[in-house]
């Protein structure tokens, strides 16, 4: 497969990461009303009833939001950071042919463009990723929470 196509066909994968990261949006907004609704009303009984009441829940809605933004946020510098080191990768390769003292040669050109096209790749479809790589854990959380809720 040519380089060409094989940035193609990365490219519909991040499309169809796309497709499938706006389904569990939709998702985690169904399970999150859910979850809301049943919070509210555990909120509303223990506001009532105060010692009556297993705070569990209650307490344990700060606990998980702070775990699901670190999991948000680990995911975000991990592809930030696969993404810096492509570029300097990059970097590097133009450099070494900038640095050599000589003309680039039809190879060189053809190199220099091959490896372009597969960094322009690399970084549209980590882009494209980004989104549902910090949707996870967040959508993670929202559906197991309106799973237990619900029972």
């Amino acid at each position: 497969m040519s380089i060409a196509q094989e940035a193609w066909t990365e490219l519909m994968k991040a499309g169809f990461g796309l497709v499938s990261t706006s389904l569990q949006v939709s998702e985690m907004m169904v399970a999150s009303s859910s979850v809301i609704g049943a919070r509210m009303t555990i909120m509303g009984q223990a506001a009532r009833r105060p010692a009556e009441r297993d705070y569990a829940e209650i307490t344990g809605m700060v606990a998980e939001k702070v775990v699901a933004v670190s999991k948000v946020n680990q995911a975000l510098v991990d592809q930030w950071s696969a993404m810096l080191l492509d570029a300097s990768e990059q970097a590097h390769h133009l450099g070494c042919h900038a640095l050599s003292g000589r003309p680039l040669s039809a190879r060189d050109y053809s190199s220099l463009i091959e490896h372009w096209l597969a960094h322009g790749t690399r970084m549209v479809t980590r882009t494209m990723g980004a989104g549902g790589l910090a949707l996870a854990p967040v959508h993670q959380q929202a559906t197991a929470n309106a799973r237990r809720l619900g029972r």
